[in-house]
């Protein structure tokens, strides 16, 4: 992807593009490659699958996002049709980095529901993350023809722009998806990232310190802050944002 300053991009899908709808957020300390791992005590295949499903739930918000994978696996395997598992699994292999695998559970899931507004926006993420941009366009335009006023499709149409350089588009996006959802971290930061590349320095620099605040641990909203602080002659600031970056990187 080109870009309209020096700013470097690191890839897109880091922060994990859009909250995963029902699945809680997963551990960023995660491997991309992690094994499955048995859970060491989640509940017997027996039991009610409502059940289970809420106890995959509490696997996820409790940080064992090995185990709650391995149990919505098990669901599966007892119930394919199981929609709340395929779509939540796809949604933990995304935040994982196992992105192929996100995108086979995402597209079952849309077989079983194709008119699920969540699951077609977190497949057209997934579908991004991988620059298969021309598959994940219809996807997310499908979502928006189904739910126009959603936050969540119109700030992945907004990342899929980013995403193709296309920063005029994106930024309109992004704006209506912070206006809408004033905590949505992803959103104020590829605004920000698309207001930099415009070249609009000033609101580039003022959504991305709101990014900051609800993005703490993302090297790249404080290293294009730095950039920014440079912009404006405070190389105090400017290296302070570079160490902090520098420090998220290599905790």
């Amino acid at each position: 992807m080109s870009a309209a300053d020096s700013t470097p991009e690191t890839p897109a899908d880091e922060t994990g593009d859009l909250p995963a709808v029902d699945a809680g957020e997963a551990s960023a300390d995660a491997p991309d490659d992690a094994p499955v791992d048995a859970p060491a005590d989640t509940p017997p295949a027996g039991r009610p699958e409502d059940e289970r499903l809420g106890a995959a739930k509490e696997l996820v918000a409790a940080g064992r996002i090995r185990d709650a994978v391995a149990l919505y696996v098990e669901i599966l395997e007892s119930d394919p049709a199981n929609l709340k598992a395929r779509h939540n699994l796809g949604v933990l292999y995304d935040e994982l980095g196992r992105h192929s695998e996100a995108t086979q559970q995402l597209q079952a899931a849309e077989r079983l529901d194709p008119d699920n507004v969540d699951v077609l926006t977190n497949l057209g993420t997934s579908l991004a993350s991988q620059a298969r941009f021309h598959e994940a366009e219809p996807v997310l335009r499908r979502a928006q023809r189904i739910a126009p006023d959603h936050p969540e499709v119109r700030a992945a149409l907004g990342i899929l722009h980013f995403r193709r350089g296309m920063y005029a588009q994106a930024e309109p996006e992004l704006r209506w998806a912070c206006e809408r959802e004033p905590d949505h971290g992803p959103a104020h930061y590829y605004r920000g990232e698309s207001l930099n590349r415009l070249g609009r320095y000033d609101e580039a620099f003022m959504v991305l310190k709101r990014a900051a605040e609800l993005l703490p641990d993302d090297p790249r909203v404080f290293y294009t802050l730095g950039h920014l602080h440079d912009r404006r002659h405070e190389p105090v600031d400017a290296a302070a944002m570079y160490r902090r970056a520098r420090s998220l990187q290599n905790p």
